[in-house]
């Protein structure tokens, strides 16, 4: 009996050590992708930065790794690989900031607006001031003539960060339309300031005369 109790922790301990080295293998061979990956994309090799991580892609995809996925598709303009990738991520961690905002990256490019509004107005009830949050979908409202919509996100972000560019100008051209010519000057001025001979708040000041 003796040798046989032996024999089996023999056999266990080889199939311990056994699974042991593969995980550690395995988990070398994720981090030596996602670096190689990374390195790609710093090239704007996109195509390599998708090919090595889709080598240990199976289907059944960590968060992280779908995370990567979708943000290189887009970069790839593989829009719809990209929704595919994010949305996984998302099913995955359903109150993930980041992945919200990164699955509005494709959803914008396909043209699937109101897909883009609920996924921000999601996160705005996770995150009531989040500023890409906010600052998009003021300037949702403002492209779509919505202008007290507009005004109501793009104030938040504005009093939370005043010193940005975008929150200046999107904020000017929405009292421009609104009438309050004073406010839109003041705002033009500064996104100037911050941005020198910008196109956009220059036209701003031009129509402001």
């Amino acid at each position: 009996m003796r040798k046989y109790f032996l024999l089996g922790m023999i056999l266990f301990f080889l199939v311990f050590f056994q699974n042991y080295f593969t995980a550690i293998a395995q988990g070398n061979d994720k981090i030596k992708s996602f670096n190689q990956s990374i390195k790609y994309e710093a090239n704007s090799d996109y195509k390599n930065a998708l090919d090595v991580l889709l080598k240990n892609s199976n289907g059944n995809n960590p968060y992280l790794l779908n995370m990567r996925l979708g943000w290189l598709n887009y970069k790839n303009e593989e829009y719809k690989d990209s929704k595919k990738y994010y949305s996984a991520a998302l099913s995955q961690n359903k109150s993930s900031i980041e992945t919200m905002l990164g699955l509005t990256l494709p959803l914008s490019s396909l043209g699937e607006w109101n897909e883009v509004v609920n996924v921000y107005e999601i996160n705005i009830k996770i995150d009531s001031n989040n500023y890409y949050a906010n600052l998009r979908m003021g300037q949702i409202y403002l492209n779509k003539g919505e202008y007290s919509n507009a005004k109501k996100y793009l104030e938040k972000v504005f009093a939370l960060y005043p010193g940005e560019y975008e929150a200046n100008l999107s904020l000017g051209w929405t009292y421009f339309y609104l009438g309050d010519k004073q406010k839109a000057k003041q705002l033009f001025i500064t996104a100037l300031m911050i941005s020198e001979n910008d196109e956009s708040a220059t036209e701003g000041l031009k129509q402001l005369e």
